[in-house]
């Protein structure tokens, strides 16, 4: 192993004190109980542009899976997602692996989907400010653990074999963005292959009204941010 690489995920800035808990107690519960290493960005660390923090896990395969475990079921009861309902959790991976994570024609990715169980789309678009794709996760707290390791599979493999350094993992102002491989960014939950055509195409998708929530944010933040970041228009209709 040339090096492990962290995993991580953006938190929505209501998340982080739920995730902290008082004194930072809930952290380091998580921390002491499964033996990973779990930090959340300051100021400085992320560009002003991303009102989110990023949370990195470190550690072994199984320890960062037991901690990402803990940390996803701590954010699905800050959206009163139950049990057995789908939940949202975004992933950020490095720009330049992007093209392998989803594969050619979208194999690689389909793969990670139906082993996962999970629904998934790959951001098109960089976080603005940062060399990082958005990859949000859609499904039961174990579907998206199950999901989020089997990317960071792929990164762990691309990283083995040299083409990603400890520094694609950070934060990087001005550095200029690369590409190891074919492939792009879209929906990929029902399969769907990308191709060329008309850039402008719509999607429609259909949430739970308890993700709904979070998914617009309050007073909007959260959809005005998606639509900032992505230059996509966004609609909500309660149906």
């Amino acid at each position: 192993m040339n090096f492990p690489v962290p995993w991580r995920a953006l938190l929505p800035l209501d998340a982080v004190p739920v995730l902290l808990g008082e004194g930072g107690r809930s952290l380091r519960e998580i921390c002491d109980m499964t033996g990973a290493g779990v930090e959340i960005s300051s100021e400085g660390e992320t560009p002003s542009t991303l009102s989110d923090k990023i949370c990195t896990i470190s550690g072994s395969v199984e320890q960062k899976e037991a901690a990402c475990r803990r940390i996803v079921d701590k954010l699905r009861g800050l959206q009163e997602v139950a049990d057995q309902e789908p939940g949202v959790f975004v992933v950020i991976v490095p720009a330049n692996a992007a093209p392998v994570v989803v594969g050619s024609k979208g194999a690689q990715i389909k793969e990670v989907i139906e082993l996962s169980g999970a629904e998934i789309s790959v951001g098109k678009e960089n976080i603005i400010g940062m060399l990082d794709q958005p990859i949000g996760i859609t499904g039961t707290g174990g579907q998206v653990v199950s999901a989020v390791s089997k990317i960071n599979a792929i990164l762990q493999d691309l990283a083995d074999r040299g083409r990603l350094q400890p520094s694609d993992f950070r934060y990087r102002p001005g550095a200029a963005p690369t590409s190891l491989g074919p492939g792009g960014g879209g929906d990929f939950s029902r399969g769907a292959v990308p191709s060329g055509g008309n850039p402008r195409t719509n999607a429609k998708f259909v949430v739970a009204t308890s993700v709904a929530g979070w998914i617009i944010g309050k007073q909007g933040r959260h959809i005005r941010e998606l639509q900032e970041n992505s230059g996509a228009h966004i609609q909500v209709h309660k149906e």
